[in-house]
């Protein structure tokens, strides 16, 4: 802008006074940069300059910004090629998504243990796993509908199989873990008290019938083993049932066994009540014939179907050879 003069002919005070009333005065120019294109308050248009106005202003040079103590800190950290020397490990290597410099920014650096070269489960690891969590559904079902319908006397003989044939098929250590993953399904399903008494009167024997067999030992060990387990299973049933109902049920088979004893000794025709020890002793025999019996036929049973399948469950006693025909 250029700077009103005096009229012609005004000298003195007069023409200064004249000539600052005929000047206009000077507008401000603000700090702040117009956007968009506008003037600025004195007239020269954005971006002239600079960016500035260039009548009052100079070009007002970029801040670079002061480093922080996090920055700092980033800075004198090791690098992770150095770090990686240092440790004594193998050198970094990164899988980039593209070539030249957007595949180096894309690039992600990890360590690589050489040693760590085997299968966290192979293919056989994983039939196992998913054979014994479907026999062990097939078990569960099966206890199930025996409770539910009151079939614990026909569907026992068949409660073991599917234990025994995870065994058969995966090791002993695969029938052992269908037997708690068959706990555990009926924990949910049932409750404890249903799961407990599975474990106890089934499960326990046909993990133990199922190890025996894929060991291949004689029917005469097998049987005899297994009839303890039912008589401790049994024993154990009695004990959680007593906790559970709030009666002592050996209180009552005692009872039982001594009207039976009672009645027997009438019927032979001798006087006199029997002792305690001989109770005991009556007690003790018919638990070990009702075990017997169960695992002879559990036995014959098992032996039957996994020769269908395939099976070998090892050699057959003399006299059941002529009355299974094998």
């Amino acid at each position: 802008m250029q700077r009103a003069r005096a009229p012609p002919g005004a000298c003195g005070s007069a023409g200064r006074q004249a000539a600052a009333v005929q000047a206009p005065r000077r507008p401000r120019c603000t700090p702040a940069t117009p956007t968009g294109g506008a003037p600025w308050p004195c007239g020269t248009a954005a971006g002239v300059g600079g960016g500035a106005c260039a009548l009052h202003h100079q070009r007002r040079r970029p801040q670079r910004p002061r480093p922080t103590r996090a920055a700092a800190a980033a800075d004198d950290a090791p690098r992770p090629a150095e770090a990686a020397a240092a440790a004594g490990l193998p050198p970094l290597q990164s899988s980039a998504a593209g070539g030249g410099a957007l595949g180096a920014a894309a690039a992600v650096p990890h360590f690589v243990d050489a040693s760590a070269d085997e299968e966290p489960y192979s293919l056989e690891d994983t039939k196992a796993l998913v054979e014994t969590a479907m026999l062990a559904a097939v078990s569960g079902l099966a206890f199930l509908l025996s409770t539910l319908l009151k079939l614990d006397s026909s569907l026992g003989y068949f409660l073991p199989l599917p234990i025994v044939i995870a065994a058969c098929r995966s090791g002993p250590a695969a029938g052992w873990s269908t037997m708690m993953a068959t706990s555990f399904l009926l924990l949910v399903l049932l409750g404890p008290l249903r799961a407990v008494t599975y474990i106890l009167m089934h499960g326990l024997t046909a993990a133990a019938l199922g190890t025996m067999w894929v060991w291949r030992w004689p029917w005469a060990v097998s049987v005899l083993v297994g009839s303890v387990l039912r008589m401790a299973g049994q024993m154990g049933y009695l004990l959680l049932s007593s906790f559970t109902m709030n009666e002592n049920l050996f209180a009552v088979m005692v009872a039982n066994v001594h009207n039976l004893m009672d009645r027997l000794s009438a019927s032979v025709g001798a006087s006199g009540a029997p002792s305690d020890l001989a109770i005991v002793c009556m007690i003790f025999a018919l638990l070990l014939v009702n075990a017997v019996c169960y695992n002879f036929l559990m036995h014959v049973i098992g032996h039957i179907a996994l020769r269908a399948m395939g099976y070998e469950v090892g050699r057959l006693p003399g006299f059941m050879k002529k009355y299974l025909q094998v």
